[in-house]
């Protein structure tokens, strides 16, 4: 069979998904119409329009308006699907549009987990379902003692379950398992939408560290208004006390595993990153160490590492100073970035989603380094490799590996 062949079977198997999916939204639309205000409903339809426009242009000339920010590709499809106007339809199926790399390592297709799979609309429809329905937010943040030798293992994006045809996220979770790592760390995002029946397929092989493990909020768990994400800690992560943040310390290190999406923009379908009170104050009263390393999903600097987010200032008075290390996932890249001041970021979102080289980073002076190496995929031929961040702490110092999920050693900091 075919490359093209396969991809249109998997595309008649979700077929009825799909239909059962619009037709769930365009319920969903039409319950949150009459709880909106006239101005809070111009919005949204900005939103999806904008989303549609974003599409269309980047199918046209290939890559993102440099004019205007970007916004979710979840939006994508909302106008065709809600028969808002009359939107030219985007390419719905792997014959009507050929993956192509996108300068950020996004693969635009229409295969599963790329850009324009249809399939993201259930992010949208949850987003729809839940813009005024939020899980309640946890406050009783466990703070967790760890030996003076310590290790680490830490994925983000990784919540995809096994793909119909090979499994990134399985291959990702042995190599993990092999680090017999003390704490195992997700650092958010389980796809589509972080529903309970996804929380709890999709993080059910989730390697668990000898003396725990923890999962982060995120803007795909946010979208399910976090009410799977809370049942799935109570289920699996027991340890983190129904709380969406925690710290982990010892007498040489605090380890600050942050919520940034809870209170993120809604209208934004939470692609930002904030913080809220609660965890503030309790930042800002955790001992003092040493060292310091704070774990979030979303990102402290844009991808190029040359501009910090709006996230990253907050962080740092919380704390009192700058971090040591900070790991966030968001960006579906494996990325370690050149020291700026006394902070070394890195982004080790490649857990488990398809992506490709990242030609925008290519020999930029702030990039250390870049995951480029093929995954050797028959199904993805433009994949490349995804893997997790293994961090060992040994007093006050700290060995990294950013390891593949063929088990290579892609970066060393020794």
């Amino acid at each position: 069979m075919s490359l093209v062949s396969h991809w249109e079977h998997e595309y008649d198997k979700v077929k009825l998904r799909i239909h059962g999916l619009f037709t769930r939204m365009e319920m969903a639309w039409m319950k949150l119409i009459s709880e909106l205000e006239p101005q809070e409903f111009q919005a949204i339809i900005k939103l999806l329009q904008r989303g549609h426009d974003q599409a269309q242009y980047v199918l046209k000339n290939g890559e993102l308006p440099g004019d205007e920010p970007a916004v979710p590709w979840e939006l994508s499809h909302g106008l065709s699907i809600l028969r808002i106007g009359n939107a030219t339809p985007l390419p719905q199926s792997p014959d009507q549009l050929a993956t192509r790399v996108l300068q950020d390592g996004s693969l635009l297709g229409c295969r599963k987990w790329e850009l324009l799979d249809l399939l993201w609309s259930e992010a949208l429809l949850k987003w729809i379902e839940n813009l005024r329905h939020h899980a309640t937010f946890g406050t009783d943040p466990a703070v967790v003692q760890m030996e003076r030798d310590v290790t680490l293992a830490i994925a983000g994006d990784w919540g995809t379950g096994p793909f119909d045809s090979h499994a990134p996220a399985v291959s990702v979770a042995n190599q993990m398992q092999l680090a017999q790592a003390d704490f195992t760390i997700h650092l958010g995002d389980v796809y589509y939408a972080g529903s309970h029946s996804q929380e709890d397929v999709d993080m059910a092989g989730w390697p668990m560290g000898s003396h725990g493990s923890f999962t982060l909020n995120s803007n795909h768990e946010m979208y399910s208004g976090a009410h799977g994400y809370f049942k799935e800690l109570a289920k699996r992560f027991p340890g983190q006390q129904g709380t969406s943040y925690f710290a982990l310390i010892n007498d040489d290190w605090l380890v600050v595993g942050l919520d940034s999406a809870y209170a993120s923009d809604a209208m934004n379908l939470y692609m930002d990153g904030t913080l809220n009170e609660p965890q503030i104050t309790w930042m800002k009263a955790l001992p003092k160490r040493k060292k310091i390393m704070v774990l979030s999903h979303h990102q402290g600097f844009d991808i190029s590492g040359h501009h910090q987010t709006a996230l990253y200032q907050p962080v740092c008075d919380a704390l009192g100073r700058e971090p040591d290390y900070w790991y966030w996932g968001h960006l579906h890249n494996g990325i370690v970035y050149a020291t700026q001041g006394g902070l070394h970021a890195r982004c080790a979102g490649h857990g488990a989603i398809p992506y490709g080289t990242t030609s925008e980073l290519n020999g930029h002076p702030r990039i250390l380094f870049s995951e480029t190496q093929d995954a050797k995929d028959p199904d993805y031929p433009l994949r490349v490799l995804n893997g997790y961040a293994k961090i060992r702490l040994v007093g006050e110092e700290i060995f990294e590996e950013f390891i593949g999920e063929d088990g290579s050693v892609r970066w060393s900091s020794t």
